[in-house]
């Protein structure tokens, strides 16, 4: 049985001078705007009630999140203090063609997949542990591959 998942609208991506991060905006079906700082070495995406009427909204906001990112840089409670605020998304492992990420929300994990072309799918459910977040991306993206090679054999599933 596959898990349940969300598609994730795509955006654009912006890089600010000065600093390592990119954002990404991206406009949700409802018109409202939020946005994600990608780093090297995670992601950040403040929670759902962080969502803008207007990009230019979001754009302010971005800007005092990489302020934010920029004063804990050298700290040491930087995860922690960013894990009450947003999710935090950290790479894993690539697998059939999909970028796995582990979803961290304080104490919970979940999964977000992206593929080579940017369809990126998330994981509507949350675990206890991180590795059954990550067996369950595994399982998902493996029923999608033999969906697919199904569907190319006789034409339908």
């Amino acid at each position: 049985m596959t898990a349940t998942v969300k598609i994730q609208p795509s955006g654009f991506c912006v890089r600010y001078p000065k600093t390592s991060w990119r954002v990404t905006f991206v406009e949700e079906a409802s018109g409202k705007f939020r946005f994600s700082l990608i780093g090297s070495d995670f992601k950040f995406e403040p929670r759902d009630r962080y969502r803008y009427p207007s990009h230019d909204d979001a754009k302010r906001a971005a800007v005092c999140f990489l302020e934010l990112m920029k004063r804990l840089a050298r700290s040491r409670m930087r995860l922690s203090v960013l894990a009450e605020i947003g999710l935090l998304k950290f790479p894993q492992h690539q697998h059939r063609g999909y970028k796995v990420w582990l979803v961290v929300d304080r104490a919970r994990y979940s999964w977000e997949a992206t593929r080579r072309d940017g369809l990126c799918i998330r994981s509507q459910r949350w675990y206890k542990r991180p590795e059954t977040a990550l067996s369950k991306a595994q399982q998902h993206i493996d029923c999608e591959y033999a969906k697919s090679q199904i569907r190319d054999v006789i034409g339908w599933v």
